[in-house]
């Protein structure tokens, strides 16, 4: 007959498992106790905000209008030098450039509109070759592009091609509100002096100047009459 078993002890813990058991559960109730917990109004502030170009491009138009007319330099000088050297025009009148040989020149002048139409002006600029000729769009021409550029925002300031371009669009949308308002009735500026602050996007193959018979688009900021 086989002899029975002695009860099972039950287990020990030493003094020094019972010690690093103590300090988990101190340690544990601490996290907790130092741990804030937000509600879903804090996690929603503190997230990153999704690119928005409409946004993005009221930013940079409102920096263009009271940053651009104090570094505007005379179109009546940029032209000749930027047909003569426009990297060297660059340099001088500290033009942005977006890209290789690409520039973007603040320009600001003060001419008279020799023929205007409901989708531009044309201006006889002093100091600007009579071959040149200098346009003012006014329509489908205006491009948000330059301007973009000349504020400064760059390709890696935007999440993709996408929405880099949006903020030109938008930029665009901008400028022919304005226009809208400032330009009303462009043949009635035909023999008038205008004041025009903008900029002038130049993109060459080397080291060559500009043609002199190449037109000189000027993306307006403002127009206005003199």
């Amino acid at each position: 007959m086989a002899s029975a078993q002695a009860p099972a002890l039950p287990r020990r813990f030493s003094p020094r498992r019972l010690v690093l058991a103590l300090a988990l559960v101190v340690l544990v109730v601490a996290m907790v106790l130092c741990t804030k917990f937000l509600t879903p109004t804090e996690l929603a502030s503190i997230a990153p905000k999704p690119f928005d170009p409409a946004a993005t491009a009221e930013d940079l138009y409102s920096r263009a209008q009271s940053e651009l007319p104090g570094e505007a330099s005379d179109l009546g000088k940029v032209v000749p030098a930027l047909q003569e050297d426009p990297k060297s025009a660059a340099d001088t009148y500290k033009a942005v450039s977006p890209g290789e040989n690409s520039y973007v020149f603040p320009v600001r002048t003060t001419a008279k509109v020799v023929s205007a139409t409901d989708a531009s002006l044309r201006l006889q600029v002093d100091g600007v070759p009579g071959q040149t000729p200098v346009l003012v769009p006014l329509t489908t021409a205006v491009n948000g592009s330059p301007l973009r550029d000349a504020m400064g925002f760059k390709f890696a300031d935007a999440p993709s091609q996408t929405q880099y371009q949006y903020v030109a669009d938008e930029m665009k949308k901008l400028v022919l509100a304005d226009l809208e308002s400032s330009v009303s009735d462009p043949a009635s500026l035909e023999g008038k002096e205008v004041e025009v602050v903008g900029v002038v996007a130049v993109t060459t193959t080397g080291a060559s100047g500009v043609p002199r018979a190449k037109p000189v688009n000027v993306q307006p900021l403002s127009v206005k009459a003199a």
